[in-house]
């Protein structure tokens, strides 16, 4: 026991023993936001949509997937929806093979996703995540679209990782559902989830988002809405692929 005591000691003082307690702490801290009780009541989301069905928004979709949430996800053409659809089962299949699920869960999951063509498809979405090309002329026309298509209630989410979610936002009329949720890359895998916070974003849609990315599995992080620039960009791609180790 007085060997043991006296490792433990050695061991709890070393840097990377500091480093696990304070990521440990730094975790949960990123959960509490200062102005928004714990008791803050949520949206309900039983469906979401995904704009978009390339490597973002595939690996997006499984995220809900993986936890019983069912996806509609959209695509301008059905190539790419196609494109999509088979990536996502590759992905899954693979996953079966490593023995992760079973194949089974496969087909349970896939059964949860509906593809579709037309952004009129994500009428009953309780949430929807744009995971469109990274132009702000691309985002006007899908927020715009969205603005006369998404029930009163909807979350409009931006995968965006540069762009102002503020300005995003604007082009609809319904600024306090609008939010960014930033995934990294692979969706499916990376941990981190960059919470964006526009000027005019609901407490209650916040804390409907934090407490999802709990349901699927993610760190959560927010931050205040602005145009990040490259080098931004860069340390937030470094901060996940560290989590990732």
């Amino acid at each position: 026991m007085a060997a043991e005591r006296k490792t433990f000691i050695n061991l709890m003082s070393t840097p990377v023993s500091m480093a696990m307690r304070h990521v440990f702490a730094a975790e949960r801290a990123a959960s509490r936001i200062a102005d928004i009780p714990a008791d803050t009541p949520t949206r309900t989301i039983a469906r979401v949509g995904i704009i978009g069905a390339g490597t973002m928004g595939g690996g997006i979709a499984m995220n809900f997937l993986n936890v019983g949430i069912p996806v509609t996800i959209i695509e301008t053409r059905q190539e790419a929806l196609d494109r999509g659809l088979k990536t996502i089962r590759g992905n899954y299949e693979n996953s079966a093979k490593k023995g992760r699920i079973s194949a089974a869960d496969v087909e349970t999951r896939m059964g949860l996703l509906t593809p579709a063509l037309d952004m009129a498809s994500l009428k009953d979405a309780d949430l929807i995540i744009e995971a469109v090309f990274e132009t702000m002329d691309v985002k006007r026309e899908v927020f715009t679209k969205l603005d006369t298509i998404a029930k009163p209630g909807a979350i409009l989410a931006s995968n965006t990782s540069t762009l102002d979610v503020n300005k995003i936002a604007s082009f609809t009329k319904r600024p306090q559902d609008v939010l960014g949720m930033h995934f990294f890359s692979p969706a499916n895998v990376m941990k981190l989830l960059e919470v964006v916070r526009g000027e005019k974003t609901g407490k209650d849609v916040l804390a409907t988002v934090m407490k999802l990315s709990k349901k699927i599995k993610k760190i959560a992080v927010v931050c205040q809405a602005s145009a990040m620039d490259s080098s931004a960009t860069a340390c937030w791609n470094i901060i996940a692929a560290c989590r990732a180790i």
